[in-house]
């Protein structure tokens, strides 16, 4: 069941939180953008570096 952004903002006003938005010049993409580059090892894609993982077993202990 797919609950739309409204019901949540009525459900935080119900609860006695003021909620407004706030414009920024700032776009997600942009502040995102870059901050994962160095976490795949160079000349290897996000595909292979996964497949490593999993295969070693990181993050099962």
């Amino acid at each position: 069941m797919p609950v739309e952004l409204k019901d949540i903002v009525e459900f935080i006003k119900s609860m006695g939180y003021e909620v407004e938005a706030k414009d920024t010049d700032k776009s997600v993409v942009d502040e995102l953008l870059g901050a994962f580059e160095e976490a795949v090892p160079e000349k290897t894609t996000s595909t292979t570096y996964l497949k490593k993982l999993r295969e070693s077993g990181y993050g099962k202990y």
